[in-house]
């Protein structure tokens, strides 16, 4: 498969956890890297800060209005190719609590239904026992640490 040139861009996602803990992972059957679990989020558009961009972002994806969001609890780079296209993320990972876990379809017209074919909670014990790939690198760790008193 032939990649053109690398895009760089700034994304901001969220570790968002209900009332019982567990967090929320969107699901993609990728066919040519294989399936795997994420948290929702996406690009920062010009003039937005990484929460507003991960409110946004929820409300698209799966239709949670949290109006707070943060601290900011990873930050990191990622290079991969996605559909063709070679991507170089600065990556800022948001935590959010919601106290009901229940999610919608996202906004209409955003094509976002497109790039979440399921999502599901998970408990810290459901992370650990499961055979899933998972998305950023270590999420088990990271939540272990955010779960941590």
């Amino acid at each position: 498969m032939k990649t053109g040139s690398v895009v760089r861009r700034p994304v901001a996602r969220v570790l968002l956890f209900d009332d019982q803990g567990r967090l929320l992972l969107l699901f993609d059957p990728d066919p040519v890297r294989g399936a795997y679990w994420y948290p929702p989020g996406g690009g920062i558009e010009p003039g937005e800060s990484p929460e507003q961009a991960a409110r946004r972002e929820l409300l698209e994806e799966v239709g949670l209005d949290v109006p707070e969001l943060g601290p900011v609890v990873l930050r990191r780079r990622a290079r991969f190719t996605y559909g063709g296209q070679r991507l170089d993320q600065d990556e800022w990972h948001l935590l959010g609590h919601v106290a009901s876990p229940v999610v919608g379809p996202g906004r209409l017209g955003d094509g976002e239904a497109r790039a979440v074919a399921a999502h599901r909670w998970w408990s810290l014990s459901d992370l650990r026992a499961s055979h899933e790939r998972f998305f950023p690198e270590g999420l088990i760790e990271i939540v272990e640490r955010l779960q941590t008193p």
